[in-house]
């Protein structure tokens, strides 16, 4: 039988717009990385009678259903309440639930209220799905060959809920058709959605699934590939894996989780080579990304902010008539900050950045979102000049990424 999966969110908060639904987003990523996909999705806000409709739609399309949210203990938690009215289930109180719950409040040093006992009923023949972070335990009620998964809405505790009971059954669920998946993920950078997709639109398997996802500028690829056995799958993803990066090759900084601060840092490790920054219109951003990595300071010698023209003379020794003559924004200013950086720091490469972020501060000549980078590499000097559209913290965005995209491209 095709599986055939459905979310629920529930939550006044999310349909205010007061709290993104962090939930669904995450469900989606790691049930497309298991080999399947969700079909549908509601919201629906904190009322019995449309929460008792939902589940009726979701049981008339869907046979795995996930409900999150509506388990704490207040009146507008509405969860139990609805699968009771729903699937004609009386709430059964569970003491040895309740026990928890105490002994939770004790640990935290807290008073428990009666209130809090509303969380140590479940509907009854329900299966209780543990808790292992807080009080909120979830319930698996199967009926007319569908599964209802109830979670609470707590990020942390739902993914540990999740893990130990959805993907457990989601594993024996690909095991049991004989039809196993491996899973990869390709990281792209440096071209937009739809000219991706237009390059590799002639790779076509019935055997591999291709989702795109746009990320921060980067464009991810995930790659689930079917075979009768693992091996005949993880043969399948290597082949279409090839195909994309005789298309894409110059594109894809990555195929795990590693983004394009952490290439960087891998190539500079491998070369035994150390690298400085120098930022202006980023305020720290580059060094701080690259600092973020664990280990950076075998590869990592020396950042500064030079974001006044009195600092870039003072600490980077640009002289004063060029920055009067060519302004701090200037393919000449960003070449005499980045020898002067590496003669300071004694790095192997240097990188020097200026700019104008906005939202004021442009001109004609100089509209926002004008950024100029020198780079110092391998003893030669090169500089480019980039534009970038959106807000302030967009165009230092774009201006980070750029910077470890062409380092990536261009340490030898």
């Amino acid at each position: 039988m095709k599986k055939i999966i459905e979310i629920i969110t529930t939550g006044d908060e999310i349909l205010s717009g007061i709290t993104q639904d962090s939930n669904f987003h995450w469900l989606c990523e790691n049930i497309f990385a298991r080999g399947l996909k969700i079909d549908f999705h509601q919201c629906i806000g904190d009322d019995l009678d449309n929460l008792v409709n939902s589940l009726d739609l979701a049981l008339s399309r869907s046979n795995i259903i996930i409900f999150t949210g509506g388990l704490g203990p207040t009146s507008d938690d509405l969860t139990r309440e609805a699968a009771s009215k729903f699937f004609g289930m009386s709430l059964k109180y569970n003491k040895k639930i309740e026990n928890k719950i105490k002994e939770i409040f004790k640990r935290r040093k807290r008073k428990y209220s009666n209130t809090n006992k509303k969380q140590s009923y479940f509907p009854e023949g329900s299966k209780i799905i543990s808790n292992p972070f807080g009080t909120a335990d979830g319930f698996l009620i199967k009926k007319n060959k569908a599964a209802f998964y109830f979670y609470p809405g707590v990020p942390k505790e739902l993914k540990a809920m999740v893990e130990i009971s959805l993907f457990k059954d989601i594993e024996k669920i690909i095991q049991s058709s004989k039809n196993f998946m491996n899973s990869e993920m390709l990281k792209i950078y440096g071209l937009p959605e739809s000219e991706v997709a237009d390059k590799i639109k002639t790779i076509k398997s019935n055997k591999t699934q291709i989702g795109y996802r746009p990320n921060n500028f980067e464009i991810h690829l995930r790659l689930n590939s079917f075979g009768k056995t693992k091996k005949d799958a993880t043969l399948e993803s290597t082949r279409i894996k090839k195909k994309i990066y005789k298309k894409l090759n110059q594109y894809i900084f990555s195929d795990d989780d590693t983004n394009l601060p952490e290439a960087v840092f891998q190539i500079l490790l491998k070369k035994r080579k150390k690298i400085s920054f120098a930022e202006s219109c980023t305020g720290g951003m580059i060094s701080n990304s690259f600092t973020d990595i664990p280990g950076s300071s075998r590869v990592y010698g020396t950042g500064v902010n030079t974001y006044s023209n009195e600092s870039k003379s003072k600490i980077l020794n640009v002289p004063k008539n060029l920055l009067s003559k060519y302004g701090a924004v200037s393919r000449q200013v960003v070449r005499s900050m980045v020898i002067n950086l590496v003669k300071t720091s004694g790095s192997d490469i240097g990188v020097a950045i200026s700019g104008i972020a906005g939202p004021g501060g442009g001109s004609k000549e100089k509209p926002v979102g004008t950024v100029f980078a020198a780079y110092y590499i391998d003893g030669l000097i090169k500089s480019k000049k980039y534009f970038f559209t959106g807000t302030r913290k967009t165009v230092k965005l774009r201006t980070t990424l750029e910077v470890f995209d062409y380092l990536r491209r261009n340490i030898k």
